[in-house]
């Protein structure tokens, strides 16, 4: 159809754009095992480290990237068959030494709020689906139920980034309440979305998330988080003033920090879910940009270990983890 399309177009070239996209994408579903396996490499050597004292998420230099280093794992399995980290990641979780985990987060109930925390519902969400096992379901109820209450006497705010990211604890919590059916934890997250995040502005994308060197997506994670809540029709609308078709979102190719250097992977994931959402082929082009100017720099997630290593190759597979997912649909 697309090509018959091109034949009677007024003229040739006015597909060439759509065919390079579909060829592109085509590659880059090929290539995603391979990607995934490359990931993995890194993951799996910092996920068997002992760098903190932490009785279960102790390597990956802290106990949240030791999470999303066991989530990625975890999804890396479920993805791609691949058993080979399989023993690892459950001689890790250990429920003994899951118990001593809960006990010190009940303790603490102000440690990793949100952003380790986030992380360790999505973990618990691919485990189950991974392994069919309910060893992190208490552990998750009692996180999720700490997240709420945080957001329940501290304001969401949408230009919160990095590890006080409250759109990325507000995805995650939404995404846990979803799998677990629970009305209570969604409708939550929905009330937080309509009161915070429906403002009719351009997203201030050069200022909060350019200029801060941070490592965590604002712009995208924010649509992909109001998209999960609004209906599809209301949700176009509010998308076609907070990322307008002329704003360029275009991948660092040279970041200025550390953290930056996770920008691109990071904003992969959102970007990923607006194509879903949308079917807007400015959302899958940038998607596949910010994918590969990302993996492409094995340098950098392969790398230093105390700068890169421990944590950048988990982001990029979630970029990877989301184009499994059934999308929505525009």
């Amino acid at each position: 159809m697309k090509i018959f399309a091109c034949v009677v177009a007024v003229t040739l070239f006015a597909c060439a754009p759509a065919l390079a996209e579909d060829s592109e994408l085509s590659y880059f579903l090929k290539k995603r095992i391979a990607y995934a396996e490359a990931l993995s490499a890194p993951i799996a050597a910092c996920v068997a480290r002992r760098d903190t004292s932490h009785p279960v998420f102790r390597g990956c230099i802290d106990w949240h990237s030791a999470v999303h280093g066991v989530w990625a794992l975890s999804a890396y399995r479920r993805l791609t068959g691949d058993r080979r980290h399989d023993a690892m990641v459950q001689a890790l979780l250990e429920p003994d030494l899951l118990g001593a985990e809960r006990q010190d987060l009940a303790a603490r109930p102000r440690f990793e709020m949100p952003y380790g925390r986030a992380w360790f519902l999505r973990l618990a969400i691919d485990y189950k689906r991974a392994f069919n096992d309910v060893r992190l379901d208490a552990l998750a109820r009692d996180v999720a139920q700490s997240l709420m209450v945080h957001y329940g006497s501290v304001a969401p705010d949408p230009l919160s980034t990095a590890y006080g990211s409250a759109t990325w604890a507000l995805i995650n919590l939404h995404d846990y309440g979803t799998y677990t059916q629970d009305r209570r934890i969604t409708a939550f997250v929905e009330d937080k979305v309509r009161a915070h995040y429906l403002r009719n502005e351009a997203c201030p994308l050069q200022a909060v998330e350019v200029r801060t060197r941070e490592f965590m997506a604002v712009c995208t994670n924010w649509a992909w988080l109001v998209g999960k809540v609004l209906p599809r029709p209301a949700f176009k609308a509010w998308l076609a003033d907070f990322l307008p078709p002329d704003l360029a979102i275009a991948p660092i190719e040279e970041a200025a920090s550390v953290h930056q250097a996770g920008l691109n992977f990071s904003r992969a994931w959102g970007l990923w879910a607006l194509y879903g959402m949308t079917g807007e082929k400015r959302f899958l082009r940038a998607y596949l940009r910010h994918f590969e100017s990302s993996f492409a720099r094995d340098d950098i997630w392969n790398g230093d270990y105390g700068k890169y290593a421990h944590w950048m190759a988990q982001f990029g597979m979630l970029a990877l983890a989301v184009t499994y997912e059934d999308p929505p649909g525009p």
